[in-house]
């Protein structure tokens, strides 16, 4: 960064905490183009997949994403389809592994993601620290939902938690206007205990976007079915899926 570049960034840090808004994060205009930027692009020479229609909740899907447990840097995301009123989706070109989907509505959102291999053993000592360290990383966003927390209790071991991140104060947008909204993301974060307490090792953003007031802390529900599904080398049709009671 040269200097004139450094002086124009101090300057505007100045006037954001003069103004009380936050200097803006990469894509904080919230265009998808940005957001798909986060996914991992599907794999030309892989010949499978999986397609399902979700029917409960009745509402057209906003997104579906899939997520091998092994390896949760790998996200993918699904076509939506035109099918029963933007219920379906469809993943092409996967690569041949077991994956766990998170299903996110306007209003709402599902997970089924495998947060530790084996038996979760977390102390509420472990928890307790866990929330800390998690509520007091990226500052930026001012508060921190964290809907489930599974791992292993013990220095060098590891746990993960799904989050819901949001700001709930004034921010600009990356052409350093007002942002017209608040900015909302879910994220899966990994942690790692090493003696003196849990550290923060590693974060995934899952669907950052900037929303209106009523839309910052949507309702998080845990389904089984988007739990362990096992893709090979041809389309897996899930058929029809029901993740609420009627």
């Amino acid at each position: 960064m040269n200097r004139m570049n450094l002086i124009w960034v101090m300057v505007l840090a100045l006037g954001c905490a003069m103004t009380g808004h936050a200097l803006p994060l990469p894509g904080m205009d919230g265009k998808p183009k940005v957001r798909h930027r986060l996914y991992t692009p599907p794999d030309p020479s892989a010949t499978g997949g999986c397609k399902g229609i979700i029917i409960l909740p009745s509402k057209p899907l906003e997104t579906v994403l899939a997520i091998p447990p092994d390896n949760p840097d790998l996200v993918y995301e699904a076509k939506i389809t035109e099918e029963s009123d933007h219920r379906g989706f469809l993943f092409e070109n996967l690569p041949m592994a077991r994956y766990d989907l998170v299903v996110v509505y306007a209003d709402e959102f599902f997970e089924g993601l495998e947060l530790t291999r084996g038996e979760d053993t977390l102390t509420d000592a472990d928890r307790e620290k866990i929330k800390y360290i998690v509520t007091e990383s990226d500052p930026f966003f001012t508060k921190k939902i964290l809907h489930r927390i599974e791992g292993t209790t013990g220095r060098g071991n590891f746990a993960r938690c799904i989050v819901t991140q949001y700001r709930d104060r004034a921010a600009l947008d990356s052409d350093y206007t007002d942002l017209k909204g608040f900015r909302r993301t879910f994220k899966l974060i990994w942690l790692k205990d090493v003696g003196v307490g849990w550290q923060v090792v590693q974060k995934r953003d899952l669907y950052p976007l900037t929303v209106q007031a009523g839309f910052m802390n949507p309702p998080h529900f845990f389904s089984k079915a988007l739990s362990k599904i096992r893709v090979t080398d041809q389309m897996k049709d899930l058929g029809i899926i029901e993740l609420k009671s009627k």
